[in-house]
């Protein structure tokens, strides 16, 4: 496949994520709360973005789910530039041949680490991570998703009941 057609798939998959956080917070009547939710979640991630949900008054889903796919935004791109990266400097792929050496022990299960180190170091390190490591891709990317979705959920959910208790204590 070109990179011009991976390029597009890329841009194509971006602007679905935000079609689909943008359809989201529309049905919530939020839009310009729903267009800050999107900025903080490309710029700070999904959990800080779910955090940020709360005091904006957004549903416990629908403040997970923008933050999700709002973090989804720039992920095919990122994984596009690093596999250009990594195909064409090739000083580089000489060097992480030592870390696939290593992978190939751990591939098949080392990957999951990438579970709970994506709400603790952000997606777009853990893609990073796996592309160093050379674990397989898809994988790599379930396991990131699996960590950013179970984390955002955790957040808002626990999040509006700490504010129920809060309110029913006052």
């Amino acid at each position: 496949m070109s990179f011009r057609l991976r390029l597009t798939y890329g841009i194509l998959f971006g602007v679905l994520f935000f079609l689909g956080s943008l359809i989201i917070g529309m049905t919530e009547h939020k839009i310009l709360s729903t267009m800050s939710l999107i900025g903080t979640s490309i710029t700070f991630e999904a959990q800080p973005a779910a955090v940020a949900s709360l005091p904006l008054r957004f549903h416990p889903f629908s403040g997970a789910m923008i933050s999700i796919l709002a973090n989804l935004i720039p992920i095919p791109l990122l994984m596009l530039i690093l596999n250009e990266i990594i195909l064409h400097w090739g000083w580089l792929g000489r060097r992480l041949q030592k870390a696939e050496i290593w992978s190939r022990k751990y591939g098949k299960y080392g990957v999951w680490v990438l579970v709970p180190l994506s709400p603790i170091l952000g997606a777009y390190v853990s893609i990073g991570i796996g592309y160093v490591m050379r674990w397989n891709r898809s994988l790599a990317l379930c396991s990131v998703l699996l960590g950013m979705v179970a984390s955002s959920f955790i957040i808002t959910y626990g999040g509006e009941s700490i504010v129920r208790i809060f309110h029913a204590l006052l």
